[in-house]
């Protein structure tokens, strides 16, 4: 469990970049989910945008995401999904 003061250094972290993956039309896929994974491992933190489109909410996704990955969810601003999982090989954005 992330505590308030570190989830709040970890969205410091990514508010001014752009969503690293996007989610649309077809939900959470397994390309999506790969890549999703994928730059997890290598950057610790993502910000992930989920489009009108697709039908799950993003707190939903945001579910499934933690539950799958195994990461901390650090916080659902509208449609902007912030999910971490500590790397010990790629200590990038270590608490």
């Amino acid at each position: 469990m992330i505590s308030s003061k570190d989830r709040a250094k970890l969205k410091s972290l990514v508010t001014l970049e752009s969503a690293t993956c996007i989610i649309g039309k077809e939900g959470l896929s397994d390309n999506c989910f790969d890549s999703i994974k994928g730059a997890l491992k290598s950057r610790e933190i993502l910000k992930i945008s989920v489009l009108n489109a697709c039908e799950i909410d993003a707190k939903t996704l945001a579910n499934m995401l933690e539950e799958k990955l195994e990461c901390e969810i650090v916080g659902i601003i509208g449609k902007k999904i912030l999910i971490y999982k500590f790397n010990k090989n790629n200590k990038k954005h270590a608490l």
